[in-house]
């Protein structure tokens, strides 16, 4: 539980990821670079394929967690997990 104030501590990583959008058989490669229980913080190589929401998929047969972008700059985007 975060202190008000705070929020959950976030790890480095450098761990190749998957973004998919509902109904869509399309999916991005992304690099995870810092992640929480609540989001993350991903690079990708496209910022115009970032939908508003999209799942996130550690491999690519996982259903994936559901994202919600809660902000971008330039390749960076910061998600919470819905």
């Amino acid at each position: 539980m975060a202190i008000f104030g705070r929020r959950p501590s976030r790890r480095r990583t450098n761990q190749p990821a998957w973004m998919t959008i509902d109904g869509s058989f399309a999916a991005r490669q992304c690099t995870v670079i810092e992640i929480s229980e609540g989001g993350a913080r991903l690079r990708v190589e496209d910022p115009q394929f970032v939908k508003p929401h999209f799942h996130l998929k550690f491999d690519r047969t996982s259903p994936g967690r559901a994202c919600k972008v809660a902000w971008k700059k330039g390749d960076l985007v910061g998600i919470k997990f819905v």
